[in-house]
């Protein structure tokens, strides 16, 4: 049977193109958070905290007009990415599970991700499997807890997994 009558990857062609829309909405808030917060701190350094010592108290371009600030939008944009990471990475790796399923190992449903991964990586659908399963295991992160570190590790995760992930969807296409 032929991969592409078992599997129609225009699904995952959507899910990178939404992704890669929502890490660049979120990227754009992230640089104008900073913009805001360098302007209220008078530097064009570090982002650190403004400390709040600006006349009305509001830090990062908070208003009381009913606008939301820079600071604001970033957060809820890096938390739309955080979900849009987990929904991607599921995406890619059950699509990789059926791949092989169809063209490597039948029996790849059983085995342990890290194994998934390193099939991908030896049949050319990836190129380094470690890196996978560090997304995968960040995506594991997100999914059973919240925490404000974890969630900026795994913002960070989101944006180099853009790379692979576009790498990846250019190899299955081209084994298909």
């Amino acid at each position: 049977m032929r991969f592409d009558e078992k599997l129609d990857i225009s699904d995952m062609v959507r899910c990178v193109a939404n992704y890669g829309k929502t890490l660049s909405i979120a990227m754009e808030f992230e640089a104008k958070k900073t913009e805001a917060r360098n302007a209220l701190n008078g530097s064009d350094g570090d982002a650190g905290s403004c400390g709040k010592d600006n006349a009305n108290g509001k830090c990062n371009g908070e208003s009381d007009n009913g606008k939301i600030d820079a600071a604001s939008m970033y957060e809820f944009a890096r938390l739309a990415v955080i979900q849009a990471y987990q929904i991607t990475v599921d995406s890619a790796w059950k699509l990789m599970q059926r791949w092989i399923k169809i063209n490597a190992d039948q029996n790849i449903a059983q085995k342990p991700k890290r194994e998934l991964f390193r099939i991908a990586r030896d049949s050319g659908l990836i190129a380094d499997a470690e890196s996978w399963w560090g997304f995968y295991d960040g995506r594991n992160k997100t999914s059973h807890t919240y925490h404000e570190a974890v969630a900026e590790e795994v913002y960070a995760m989101a944006k180099a997994f853009k790379s692979h992930l576009e790498d990846f969807l250019r190899r299955i296409g081209e084994r298909r």
